[in-house]
């Protein structure tokens, strides 16, 4: 069931507004279905990147008490000013020309990887999974992103997608990150719990 449930936050995160998911939406809008999947395949290379540092990283550290005291309490934060801001963001699509390039899965993928915040944001939410098995929380994750661009990419290139659906998606996020902030304070706790008894 934990695993369902980081799938689905991955798949609901990655719609989130924000450079990635408007770069593909707007490859579908403007250059259609293959274009918005060249793009998905930069946005995805991009993740495989972070998703492999953040394995490395916290398989080595990731189960020490301290770490988990520290990425529980800060990442709870960075969680709750997350919820914050998606949900008094109102989405704003502002596709007003449409231009053509060869280069998309290059420029997906340097998009992605120019946003550093993304392997805090992977850590944080793969954290309260390093009691299980971190190679499938990584995987999880990465379906339900998967899962996300390409749906976004099929869509865009079919229908028009209206600011409505993507503010409704910014608030549903919201709501997900207060509660994975709140499961990674209870992660905190119980380390200091350990730390102090």
């Amino acid at each position: 069931m934990d695993y369902i449930l980081l799938g689905f936050i991955g798949f609901i995160a990655a719609l989130t507004p924000g450079p990635d998911i408007f770069y593909v939406i707007k490859q579908g809008l403007c250059n259609g279905k293959e274009k918005a999947l060249k793009a998905v395949a930069g946005i995805l290379s991009g993740n495989i990147i972070y998703l492999t540092l953040v394995g490395i990283g916290l398989g080595s550290v990731g189960k020490n008490i301290y770490f988990q005291l520290i990425v529980g309490f800060l990442g709870g934060i960075y969680l709750f000013k997350i919820a914050y801001f998606s949900f008094k963001e109102m989405v704003k699509l502002n596709i007003k020309k449409c231009e053509k390039n060869q280069n998309i899965y290059k420029e997906a993928l340097l998009l992605n990887l120019s946003n550093p915040k993304a392997m805090i944001f992977f850590a944080v939410i793969v954290t309260p999974f390093l009691s299980k098995n971190i190679m499938l929380s990584l995987g999880t994750l990465f379906f339900g992103i998967s899962l996300a661009f390409t749906f976004a990419a099929l869509i865009s290139s079919k229908i028009k997608l209206e600011e409505r659906i993507l503010n409704i998606i910014n608030k549903t996020a919201a709501i997900l990150f207060l509660f994975f902030g709140i499961k990674l304070f209870a992660l905190a706790f119980e380390s200091l719990e350990k730390i102090v008894f």
